[in-house]
């Protein structure tokens, strides 16, 4: 409940601040990787009206959801990400990456 009384406070002081713009509520995000233009990965709250307990990955414009590529680099691109927008200190995500391109590389040599 919380989530939507800010983004309720948001919304209206977006839209008293620029009179020729008014904005909804599309979606609540807990984190959220911008890469470009209509480019992001992000951690969507589903439930943000609620408690803000039901979570999903949104993916858009980025060259993993192509289908023209193969598996490998969908699952290590997926891996990544969730790296990245996990809760874990920048470090551990570094370590835990590090470790696991170690593995896959180790993997694609035998």
């Amino acid at each position: 409940m919380i989530l939507l009384k800010w983004a309720k406070k948001l919304k209206l002081e977006v839209n008293v601040l620029y009179k020729c713009l008014e904005i909804e509520i599309d979606g609540v995000f807990k984190s959220l990787l911008l890469m470009k233009k209509k480019k992001y990965a992000a951690i969507k709250i589903d439930d943000f009206a609620g408690e803000g307990k039901k979570l999903s990955k949104e993916i858009k414009g980025l060259d993993m959801v192509r289908r023209d590529w193969c598996i490998l680099s969908k699952e290590v691109g997926n891996r990544v990400l969730d790296e990245i927008l996990s809760d874990k200190e920048r470090e551990k995500i570094i370590i835990d990456l590090n470790e696991y391109f170690s593995e896959v590389s180790h993997k694609l040599k035998n």
